[in-house]
């Protein structure tokens, strides 16, 4: 029995970090506030990365890894930033 609840609970486990990494939201679809705070998420996550020195620079998969971690799709990175771009060139 005990044997079996191992197994319920790190499939379990699996499952729902899976979700939770596969489940980014769609950059276009988001409004400015959302994009602001996203962007605010991932910066927090690149900035913990560097202070720990958990990857190293061109080692993409540990990077994604990390992202995934707290929530975060490593592929919206670029989009985020192209959105941010956008709303700081509209204020100037």
């Amino acid at each position: 029995m005990k044997h079996l609840l191992r197994s319920v609970v790190l499939i379990a486990g699996f499952a729902l970090t899976t979700v939770r990494a596969v489940a980014s939201p769609d950059v276009d679809r988001m409004s400015d506030v959302e994009v602001s705070e996203y962007a605010v998420q991932m910066s927090s996550v690149l900035e913990n990365i560097q202070y720990r020195q958990l990857c190293a620079l061109r080692d993409a998969h540990c990077f994604r890894t990390e992202f995934a971690r707290h929530g975060i799709s490593y592929d919206d990175k670029e989009s985020v930033q192209k959105r941010v771009v956008l709303m700081i060139g509209s204020v100037y």
